[in-house]
């Protein structure tokens, strides 16, 4: 793993995008197609951090994220490390001194969150620029 300081607006999450042909999210011409999905029941897209639901969800619009996450279940960590209530107290008690590293992954060129959506999402929110990332080889 490398540890470097990213720009947040240069960092992508990877979110369910279509589980058995059900759409889980809207079309959105900010989603791009995922490296990891090719074979798969389970289709991913990628997007910039500051265009997914998560986001949303910080600056107040909570709907898309709470469809997201119902939808996706599972898929998308609801019920085994995410929920609501979760992000809420994340959001709320939020601390740059607790949150810990963000993990991404480095694929053609785009730093894809492996774990830290939600931070990267109230980061951003905070008008925050940059986040310390380990680069997982």
């Amino acid at each position: 793993m490398t540890l470097e300081r990213i720009l947040l607006n240069n960092l992508y999450c990877k979110l369910v995008y279509d589980i058995n042909g059900k759409k889980i999210l809207k079309e959105n011409i900010n989603y791009k197609e995922c490296y990891c999905c090719s074979n798969s029941n389970i289709k991913h897209i990628i997007c910039k951090v500051e265009n997914s639901p998560h986001y949303e969800y910080v600056k107040g619009d909570k709907e898309n994220y709470i469809n997201y996450m119902l939808n996706a279940g599972e898929y998308a960590g609801y019920g085994l490390e995410h929920g609501f209530d979760i992000f809420n107290k994340l959001i709320k008690e939020f601390s740059i001194s607790k949150m810990g590293i963000i993990k991404c992954v480095l694929i053609n060129n785009k730093y894809i969150i492996e774990d830290g959506v939600h931070r990267s999402s109230i980061l951003l929110n905070l008008e925050h620029k940059f986040a310390w990332v380990n680069i997982i080889d």
